[in-house]
């Protein structure tokens, strides 16, 4: 698939079917206390997901804002671990629908030249798409 939000609709419609045929133990199982469970991992696809909202919002009212956050700090303070899988499955479906709206109504131009930390909003899209990939083949492999 080239067109990343084609892309991104595709993992949308099919992410949620696939989280839910994983057990409750695989989603809780933390290989180390450092490392994430695949719960966690789901979490933190959620904070990235809110995150990318504000950058796309911001970057096409404020000149370049720069948008970062402690990956770490809020997955512990979400306290995705004992979350319960539907709500987060519920909560990162709808915040996705919702980026994913908000990122086909950004004009063209804007994609190429408004920016948020130095990147163009075009090249943030690619990222978003990318960076789901690498924790979708963590959170499904056994």
């Amino acid at each position: 698939m080239n067109n990343p939000l084609d892309e991104l609709e595709n993992i949308i419609n099919n992410f949620p079917d696939q989280i839910q045929n994983l057990s409750e133990e695989d989603l809780n199982y933390k290989p180390s206390p450092a490392k994430w469970s695949k719960k966690e991992i789901i979490g933190h696809l959620i904070d990235s997901a809110l995150i990318n909202y504000q950058r796309f919002i911001r970057a096409q009212s404020e000149e370049n804002p720069q948008i970062f956050y402690a990956q770490n700090d809020y997955c512990e303070c979400a306290d995705y671990q004992n979350s319960a899988i539907p709500q987060l499955i519920n909560l990162w479906s709808a915040i996705n629908n919702q980026l994913l709206f908000l990122m086909k109504s950004v004009t063209q131009k804007n994609l190429t030249t408004r920016k948020c930390n130095d990147l163009t909003l075009d090249f943030l899209i690619q990222d978003y798409v990318s960076h789901f990939n690498h924790h979708k083949h963590q959170i499904m492999k056994n």
